[in-house]
């Protein structure tokens, strides 16, 4: 009985490859799955690191856009006295409001605060530089001697030199305010604030694209070692099956079929039946032995 239990001990189960099969296969699919949902994960960072990226970038170039027309409006009243230019002046300072919309996009974005930073000094010399506009405007509205203009203007009040200067004087200094030297240099200021937080965005972009392809090819190369390691496991799976239990049978019909005794090799489950089936073929084949 001792013997019979040892040989019947003796190989490696089928029932224990198949378990071992389903267990790899179940660990290597959740490997797989879990590196698909990382990449997938790395992905939506990268987009919605663009978008941010996308509205950051907008909200610089709105900010200038909208600072650059001030400028435009303001010039053009200057230079024609077309109250036009004076209503669309205050339309976008007022109404429209393309630089506060800027700054609160920026905001909305999770900016960095650095980004927020150069972009709301930008902000601040633009609304500093209005006052200088507001004074201009009210030169050309005193010498052109305009009756309807806004009521943000009506509180400006000119220095008394100012004042009593001719109509073509204050002309020439309302255009001096809004096109000279002194004007240009507080609007470099706004562009300097400007390029900074596009230059700071970019290199932001770029770390993070950066950081997001190392990540995405780290993932991608977790996904080639699990697909390499399912497909070495697949093989060996199937080269075990085909020493335990295929090949094993086949050499067992080639033998059966000769009258001959089968091999007790390959898995537990074969060997058990080979040697039930060799003493069958014992008691068979000598019971004939004996009978001649």
């Amino acid at each position: 009985m001792k013997k019979n239990r040892k040989a019947n001990n003796e190989g490696i189960s089928l029932h224990v490859v198949h378990i071992a099969m389903v267990v790899c296969a179940v660990i290597i699919s959740l490997l797989l799955v879990f590196s698909t949902y990382q990449s997938s994960n790395v992905f939506t960072a990268l987009n919605k690191a663009t978008g941010n990226y996308i509205v950051r970038q907008a909200a610089a170039h709105e900010l200038m856009e909208a600072s650059d027309y001030l400028t435009e409006m303001v010039q053009r009243f200057t230079m024609e006295g077309e109250t036009q230019y004076l209503d669309n002046y205050f339309e976008e300072a007022f109404t429209s409001k393309r630089r506060e919309a800027a700054i609160t996009s920026m905001s909305e974005s999770e900016a960095e605060s650095v980004l927020v930073e150069q972009l709301q000094k930008a902000m601040d010399e633009s609304t500093s530089l209005m006052y200088r506009e507001y004074y201009a405007m009210k030169l050309v509205i005193e010498a052109k001697e305009i009756r309807n203009y806004p009521e943000t203007l009506r509180a400006i009040e000119l220095k008394d030199e100012d004042t009593f200067r001719s109509a073509d004087d204050k002309m020439e200094l309302a255009q001096e305010m809004v096109l000279g030297t002194e004007y240009y240099s507080r609007k470099e200021i706004i562009r300097t604030n400007l390029k900074a937080s596009l230059q700071t965005l970019d290199k932001l972009m770029n770390a993070t694209r950066q950081n997001t392809t190392a990540e995405l090819n780290k993932e991608l190369t977790i996904v080639r070692v699990v697909i390499i390691v399912l497909t070495l496991v697949i093989l060996f799976l199937i080269y075990l099956t085909a020493r335990l239990g295929t090949m094993p049978l086949i050499n067992a019909q080639k033998q059966a079929e000769a009258g001959n005794p089968i091999s007790v090799t390959g898995a537990k489950e074969f060997r058990y039946m080979a040697k039930h089936y060799n003493k069958m073929h014992d008691k068979l084949y000598g019971n004939k032995e004996d009978a001649r």
